[in-house]
């Protein structure tokens, strides 16, 4: 079975069938590699379907689906697919706010209290900006996105906002669904309309993101992939019912893996945002010990093994998972989404990533295979003495 899909993947000359599939000549010898390692991951973690999209310098090289969005009707998965993203709507949510302080119609250092006065009764000392990097003080989630029962913002936020925080605002570092909850409600109440129409205005149509949408179990959506599970033997099932309404701001989109390489652009190119609001977007918040955190405005911010910068945010609820990740020194974005989600595996984006960066950077991989075979040789070498 394995030998069948790799060899359907590797094909990268023939003119595909999909037109959102794109396989760049240029980087033929990555893609076989790429098709490779996912196919590979692909069969082994028993997922229905999948989809990648890979950009460089802003333009698509890479962009397939693998596997079924619906394995019932044998539908393939394309890069067009809607896959739930989990908590990757974040950055929605923080392009959002980000757009929104630019215009100079929100002040993030502003405590929240100041703009929801009468959301609770005792003081919310934490700001915006420290919603936006997890750094509030907010409780983590109690349940599963999607099996809360509240459906919109107000009630999911009347929830929480009376409880205890757990840490003093800017001094760690936890993420929260929450905080995000309350960041989109902020947002909304501020707004005076429904968080899902400002991001809607502000963001997606802006973005021409047509294939990202708020999760309603019911409205018939086009090209939204199928949803699944895992059994107790850990084979695939189609999972059980979720409502993601009142969830949007934190966990509650679905999107193609084509938009989030667009979302994922915006913050290497200014146009629509500022360089000085990229750089707030991408900059990790300083803790009030002097430390980093390991959270920017909405992604994290943080470096690889071999000590590149990069950005990005992962996802999952029930149904479906995503992982965004940029590298801005190689104006590279990785998007990934699959329509299972498991707690066993993490979608394989950093190999991914260094598949492509070995391209770019023959160099660097190089020696650190030079480094490789002298440690094995010297491991080697007591055994022939």
């Amino acid at each position: 079975m394995i030998l069948l899909i790799l060899g359907s993947f590797l094909s990268c000359t023939r003119k595909p069938a999909d037109p959102t599939v794109v396989r760049e000549a240029k980087y033929k010898k990555s893609l076989k590699e790429a098709y490779s390692k996912v196919g590979l991951f692909y069969q082994i973690s028993m997922i229905p379907g999948m989809a990648i999209a890979v950009s460089i310098d802003n333009q698509i090289v890479w962009a397939d689906g693998i596997g079924y969005s619906n394995s019932e009707l044998k539908t393939k998965a394309s890069p067009s697919h809607k896959f739930r993203i989990g908590q990757v709507s974040e950055v929605i949510t923080a392009l959002t706010a980000a757009k929104l302080y630019e215009d100079g119609k929100l002040q993030i250092d502003k405590p929240v209290a100041d703009y929801l006065p009468n959301l609770s009764g005792k003081p919310l000392p934490f700001t915006i900006r420290q919603l936006a990097t997890h750094t509030a003080g907010i409780r983590p989630e109690n349940a599963p996105a999607g099996k809360g029962g509240a459906t919109n913002l107000e009630a999911v936020t009347q929830a929480f906002i009376n409880d205890d925080l757990i840490y003093e605002p800017g001094s760690m570092f936890a993420h929260t669904e929450l905080g995000y909850d309350l960041l989109g409600y902020l947002i909304e109440k501020t707004s005076n309309e429904a968080f899902a129409k400002v991001a809607e205005k502000t963001v997606l149509d802006t973005l021409d993101l047509d294939g990202t949408i708020p999760d309603n179990p019911f409205r018939i959506t086009e090209n939204k992939s199928s949803h699944y599970d895992f059994d107790f033997i850990a084979q695939p099932i189609v999972a059980s019912p979720i409502d993601l309404r009142g969830k949007e701001a934190s966990a509650g989109y679905l999107s193609s893996v084509l938009d989030l390489v667009k979302i994922g652009n915006t913050l290497l190119y200014p146009g629509f945002l500022k360089q000085e609001t990229i750089d707030l977007m991408t900059t990790p918040f300083k803790l009030s010990g002097g430390q980093d955190s390991q959270y920017s405005f909405g992604l994290i911010s943080s470096k690889d093994i071999r000590g590149r910068t990069f950005y990005g945010l992962r996802g999952g609820v029930r149904g479906g998972c995503a992982t965004l990740l940029i590298y801005p020194e190689d104006k590279m974005v990785i998007a990934l989404a699959a329509n299972i989600q498991s707690d066993s595996w993490e979608l394989p984006i950093f190999d991914i990533a260094d598949i492509f960066m070995k391209q770019l950077h023959p160099e660097l991989f190089a020696e650190e295979e030079k480094k490789q075979n002298e440690q094995i040789q010297e491991e080697k070498a007591p055994e022939t003495n």
